[in-house]
This record gives structure tokens, C-alpha cells and sequence, in this order.
């Protein structure tokens, strides 16, 4: 009993990552997209993608509104690799993350990411709270904090 009881202690602290399972996961050609037990959609990009185009977003939406099944979610994206963003695909971001996402994190690894992030927040003015990270596992926690 003592030891079921210390589990649920250990398992309830915040500094302590859960354990995460993919409930659903989606491969596309450029990345792929998982709903989390956690309650929150990833994307994790092949090596070597710089940028999104507009067809790789609509891909991505779609799939977005299916695995989050009608449900904003906190919305995950390892952006290390993310160097240029087109001012077409950035409208179509800002006018369609709310469809998918309640809050949207991502890390980054760069001046140029960073830069692009700014940039895109400051002209684009997102409808969720958006946050920028060195590493995943502090995106994660922030985002469990969006959780129902």
C-alpha cells in the first residue's frame, strides 16, 4: 500500500515528465504529426526541412483537424531546423492554428528562427499563446499546463 501511495506522489510532481505514449500517429513525406497521451499534437520534421510551403501546410492542417478531432489541443513543433517562413504561409498559419491548437510551442536552436518567430507574432498576432524553447521537454511541461 506504502508504495502505491509514493507512486501517486512521484507521478502527481510537476518536475517529473509523465510517462508519454502515442495514442495516433501520422507519417507524411516531410515530418510527423502524433497526438500524445498527454493530450498534445507534435510535429517532428524530417532532417533537413528549412521551411513550409503551402501545400505541406494544408497537408498539415488537414491532419491537424483529424487527429485533433474537432478539439483545440496544445500544439507542439521542433522548429531547430526552421530558416525562412513565406508571408502566404504565414496568413495561412495565423488564420488557422486556433482550428487545431490552444497553445502552440516550439523549439528552436538560432537568431534566424527566433527572428522569424518575432516577426511573425508581432505582424501576425496569433489568437493562442505561443512560447519559444531551447529544449523539448519545457515545451511539453508548458503545454500540459493548457490541458482540460
Amino acid at each position: 500500500m506504502a508504495t502505491f501511495i509514493t507512486l501517486i506522489i512521484l507521478t502527481n510532481n510537476p518536475n517529473i515528465p509523465p510517462i508519454v505514449t502515442a495514442l495516433k500517429t501520422i507519417q507524411l513525406d516531410f515530418g510527423t504529426i502524433e497526438l500524445r497521451s498527454d493530450n498534445i499534437i507534435s510535429f517532428e520534421p524530417i532532417e533537413g526541412l528549412t521551411t513550409f510551403t503551402m501545400d505541406q501546410l494544408t497537408v498539415m492542417l488537414n491532419v491537424f483537424l483529424e487527429i485533433s478531432e474537432g478539439e483545440p489541443r496544445p500544439y507542439f513543433s521542433n522548429n531547430y531546423n526552421l530558416k525562412s517562413l513565406g508571408g502566404k504561409e504565414r496568413i495561412y498559419i495565423t488564420e488557422n492554428f486556433h482550428r487545431f491548437a490552444c497553445a502552440f510551442a516550439m523549439t528552436e536552436n538560432s537568431a534566424v528562427t527566433r527572428f522569424i518567430t518575432h516577426t511573425f507574432m508581432a505582424i501576425s498576432r496569433p489568437q493562442i499563446p505561443v512560447k519559444m524553447f531551447k529544449e523539448k521537454e519545457p515545451a511539453y511541461a508548458w503545454l500540459r499546463t493548457f490541458n482540460k
